[in-house]
């Protein structure tokens, strides 16, 4: 059975589009389907790892030290 798709529009930042064009031009796929790929991978990414995210945050918050999540 095929998956149902469906038609999105967006407004995303010119370098972010230009990024997301040489990706699906070196991964020989097309722009939208390059852009479906990389939101797939967000969502699961994000479905694994939030919880863990949010358990670190709480930790930090109550140990009164809390450091950037993003240290450079």
């Amino acid at each position: 059975m095929a998956v149902k798709k469906e038609n999105v529009t967006f407004r995303i930042d010119h370098g972010l589009k230009k990024t997301l064009e040489i990706i699906a031009k070196e991964e020989r796929r097309s722009f939208s389907n390059q852009i479906s790929v990389a939101l797939e991978e967000w969502a699961k990414i994000k479905d694994e790892l939030h919880p863990q995210f949010i358990r670190d945050i709480k930790e930090a918050l109550e140990s009164g030290k809390p450091e950037p999540v993003w240290k450079g």
